[in-house]
């Protein structure tokens, strides 16, 4: 405001100066040119002024501008070192939390890897104790077998020398003998015996003496002579008892001949 009010003061000079100068009587000589030249000076004076203070205004806007873009500048430079700050806290948060992530992670990983170790501990000697109960049970096992099988043995060993004392006292022959003649007793001779007859039949008795089965082997008889034996067999189930069990034997072969 102040440059404008110099100027409106000089103009204002200048014009109540040409003022005073019409209104002076023509009587006054004075050399016109002298006259005129004071108010010329004084314009181009006035002039200069104005043009200092119009490049005192430019310069003081310019500067004014200059500052104004110093200013943006400053703050474009701030917005922009903030946002990179921003940026640089965001990395910063976002590689603290991928930080706690892949540490979790892992966490959760060993946690896992010892679970799995200790499950395959406890499957391992799980196995290992599962073998060790099979191997006792399979010694204990072929323990019981060996014990059977001696127990077996002594019982065979003594039933053989029972039976062999047995027969030494004729206890054997005497046990067939019973079991031919009661055979005999049960047999319905057909039509086509024929004197003579001798037929070997196989035996097969439970400890009761009852019979399972009976199958003529070698024979002098036709077809229906071994039926008819194999019948009388049958019929005479239950077998007589062994005058001792030493003899007793569940198969056997008697000799059939009803003519003996």
């Amino acid at each position: 405001m102040r440059p404008v009010a110099v100027i409106w003061s000089s103009v204002l000079h200048v014009v109540l100066l040409v003022a005073v100068i019409v209104g002076l009587p023509w009587h006054f000589e004075r050399p016109r040119p002298a006259i005129v030249a004071a108010p010329i000076q004084g314009v181009i004076v006035d002039q200069a002024a104005i043009e200092r203070e119009k490049a005192k205004q430019e310069a003081a806007a310019r500067q004014e501008r200059q500052q104004q873009q110093r200013e943006e500048r400053q703050r474009r430079e701030a917005a922009e070192q903030q946002r990179l700050a921003d940026q640089r806290e965001q990395q910063r948060v976002a590689a603290e939390k991928r930080a706690r992530e892949d540490a979790q992670r892992k966490e959760e990983q060993r946690l896992a890897d010892e679970r799995a170790a200790q499950q395959r501990k406890k499957q391992e000697a799980e196995a290992q104790a599962r073998r060790d109960r099979e191997e006792a049970e399979k010694r204990a096992a072929e323990q019981r077998r060996r014990q059977q099988a001696e127990s077996e043995l002594q019982a065979q060993i003594a039933a053989e020398a029972e039976a062999n004392a047995a027969r030494a006292a004729g206890l054997l022959d005497q046990y067939m003998f019973m079991i031919e003649n009661h055979v005999k007793r049960h047999w319905q001779a057909p039509l086509s015996a024929r004197p003579g007859i001798e037929c070997l039949v196989n035996v097969v008795q439970l400890p009761t003496g009852d019979v399972v089965s009976a199958k003529v082997g070698q024979c002098n008889g036709d077809d229906a002579v071994r039926r008819s034996i194999e019948n009388a067999v049958l019929a005479s189930s239950p077998l007589p008892r062994p005058p001792s069990q030493a003899v007793f034997s569940r198969s056997f072969t008697i000799t059939f001949a009803p003519d003996k």
